[in-house]
């Protein structure tokens, strides 16, 4: 499902004007979003994320924009990176950051109502998860490392992560593809380049083989069909992504 997700999000081809906000900050306090007045816990995230789904059903407006005259510091709120405790157990981080992708996931689908194309929300809530990844899977390894080699609980473990870099997979392809699509911006295809240039080196080499050869394949062709400011921002990743030799 995710896959086909991302590839909705990569191809859509239709208007890409947003809807108009209907919503100020006080209307989504009222409809129980937390104050964006202050940083967001993972567990105030997901209550966002909870209440702007149920307002939003069938009133598209009332869903936060980027930007947003009305509505961006709620937005904001969504996708501004969490800051990061020293001190915190590193379950409890894996704890929070699972909670924060899980709601930005929910957050994100809603925006795509109708098959729009990616709009600069989609794009950044996009981003704000691919980074939720990096986290994951970091914390994730750490997590499973912790386990002896004999514990029952592992093989259900690590299956889970596979699926979860499969899931990635996806989402990194989605990125590229949205990047290849003219019908977007340029602007925008720049933003989502700059993205996959922080997060894609972290995440390719723990995907699929396969996922990763067709996506390093995907941006170097990028890069060659390519001229300007996207020729040069997809000739970043593509030498950011390159797999790294072994050394002597």
């Amino acid at each position: 499902m995710r896959y086909f997700y991302v590839v909705a999000f990569a191809l859509a081809c239709c208007s890409r004007h947003a809807p108009p906000e209907a919503w100020g900050t006080s209307d989504y306090v009222a409809a129980g979003v937390p104050d964006p007045g202050h940083p967001w816990t993972s567990a105030e995230i997901a209550k966002a994320s909870d209440a702007i789904a149920q307002a939003s059903t069938d009133h598209a407006d009332r869903l936060p924009r980027y930007n947003g005259a009305r509505s961006g510091k709620v937005f904001a709120s969504l996708v501004a990176t969490p800051a990061d405790d020293p001190a915190e157990p590193p379950t409890a981080k894996l704890g929070a950051h699972l909670a924060r992708f899980q709601a930005l996931d929910k957050v994100s689908k809603l925006y795509l109502r109708g098959l729009l194309p990616p709009t600069r929300d989609q794009i950044e809530l996009f981003d704000a998860l691919l980074h939720e990844a990096v986290a994951l899977d970091a914390l994730s390894a750490a997590f499973l490392a912790s386990f002896a080699a004999d514990d029952p609980s592992l093989p259900a473990r690590r299956a889970g992560l596979e699926k979860f870099h499969t899931g990635v997979a996806g989402m990194l392809l989605g990125s590229v593809m949205v990047a290849d699509n003219r019908g977007v911006p340029d602007e925008d295809r720049l933003v989502v380049l700059r993205y996959l240039a922080d997060t894609a080196p972290s995440l390719l080499p723990n995907i699929p083989a396969a996922r990763q050869d067709e996506i390093r394949s995907y941006v170097a062709k990028l890069a060659d069909a390519t001229s300007g400011e996207i020729h040069d921002a997809a000739a970043r990743v593509n030498a950011a992504i390159a797999p790294r030799r072994a050394t002597q």
